[in-house]
């Protein structure tokens, strides 16, 4: 058996100090390029996750959006509309046309309007020359 005295001689005797320096170091330096790997790929997602949603998705919506509209550019098609305040019951039917049409469409009528302002005119001024004999 040994004496209680060397037991607890072998209790207090520290441990060496080499070692727990070493250790101590050791893994500060492996805790501290741990956190700058992990931050590096961090935000090495981060921008990746940036651009892919707030970069590339407004872009392929807009794609998207201006694609269906042009499409409906081209086609016949029935659609209503609802007024401010109002109901299902209140919608208006609309009809959209073609754009070519619909340039065809203002261009006739356009047309037609300067031809009966030019026979307005016209008639005006065979009244106004009606007149002016009657008077002389």
């Amino acid at each position: 058996m040994s004496s209680p005295d060397s037991q607890i001689e072998e209790q207090i005797t520290d441990p060496e100090s080499g070692w727990t320096w070493f250790i101590s170091l050791a893994s500060m330096v492996i805790l501290t390029v741990t956190v700058v790997i992990c931050t590096v790929i961090f935000f090495v997602f981060e921008q990746d996750e940036i651009e892919t949603k707030v970069y590339d998705e407004p872009g392929k919506q807009m794609v998207e959006l201006r694609t269906e509209q042009e499409g409906m550019l081209d086609k016949y098609e029935s659609y209503s509309v609802i007024p401010v305040g109002g109901t299902e019951e209140d919608a208006q039917e609309q009809i959209r046309i073609p754009i070519d049409k619909a340039m065809e469409v203002v261009v006739a009528e356009s047309k037609s309007d300067q031809a009966s302002a030019t026979n307005a005119i016209a008639e005006d001024a065979v009244a106004s020359a009606d007149g002016k004999e009657a008077v002389e």
